[in-house]
């Protein structure tokens, strides 16, 4: 689940063996559902009990990924995917590829998933595109 994105079906039969077990106590047969699911999964400062979202958690760790990609650029793993998919060494704006590895699908799904919420930190200025990234509003100032 940390490098790759989970099939829907797969991560709705993990939260349903995760629900019964909540719920019934046994594998098979119908249980009452007294609390929400998404209520169960809610912090437990926000009421809720904790449990973890599965896709969520795995989009968490898929954008541990994404924060490697970003933070490593001599690594082999960040040679091999930006010479093929981000060739200008910006993640955030990779180019289309037709027959994409499930690997870099699973990474470029994380990058959307993060990218509306991701800005950056002026720092050295080396790495920012003023038009393109977020850096001070809630969007770039390309889309207006």
């Amino acid at each position: 689940m940390s490098i790759f994105l989970a099939p829907k079906g797969v991560i709705d039969n993990i939260q349903a063996l995760l629900s019964r077990t909540w719920w019934s106590g046994k594998d098979k047969g119908r249980f009452w559902t007294m609390i929400p699911w998404k209520t169960l999964c809610k912090p437990k400062r926000m009421e809720g009990l904790g449990i973890r979202d599965v896709r969520l958690f795995n989009l968490a760790l898929l954008g541990r990924q994404v924060w490697r990609l970003l933070n490593n650029t001599d690594s082999l793993c960040f040679k091999v995917l930006s010479s093929r998919y981000f060739p200008d060494g910006n993640i955030f704006h990779a180019k289309k590829v037709d027959k994409a590895s499930f690997t870099w699908s699973s990474i470029a799904a994380a990058v959307e998933a993060f990218k509306d919420g991701f800005g950056w930190q002026i720092g050295n200025e080396e790495k920012i595109n003023i038009w393109a990234d977020n850096w001070v509003c809630e969007r770039s100032l390309a889309r207006g």
